[in-house]
């Protein structure tokens, strides 16, 4: 089973990386594709950028259901389809969480974003969150 830990400032700043690709492919779509094929061509080509976008950042999250505090991953479609909403801890931080049904106690559940740490990224023993 992987390992999962909280999201550190690096992680943010892949993940804009990879939304400023995202949003330089959209401008290759609109100044690009849109002149040369039109807009049937240039709806599949952002849809299909959407899904590329969303299943690269799927690869780096995982969720801890609030229940059972067992990690989980869910598949880009689940990510496509669902939203994601912020709440706020007792301390005044903030967290990203989404509705989902875990896998493992069956019920929906606020499902808190956090990071898969990957067997090259864990060093030392680490520890798993449960």
């Amino acid at each position: 089973m992987a390992r999962f830990v909280e999201r550190s400032r690096h992680d943010w700043v892949r993940s804009l990386w990879k939304l400023a690709l995202f949003v330089g492919m959209l401008a290759f779509c609109v100044f690009v594709v849109y002149p040369a094929r039109g807009w049937p061509l240039t709806l599949l080509v952002v849809v299909v950028s959407i899904w590329t976008y969303l299943s690269l950042i799927r690869r780096d999250n995982g969720y801890l259901c609030a229940n059972c505090h067992k990690p989980f991953q869910v598949g880009t479609a689940a990510t496509f389809f669902s939203t994601s909403l912020v709440g706020k801890n007792p301390d005044g931080t903030y967290y990203s969480y989404k509705h989902l049904t875990c896998p493992h106690c069956g019920r929906l559940t606020k499902a808190r974003l956090i990071k898969r740490m990957g067997a090259r990224e864990a060093k030392g023993g680490g520890r798993m969150l449960r």
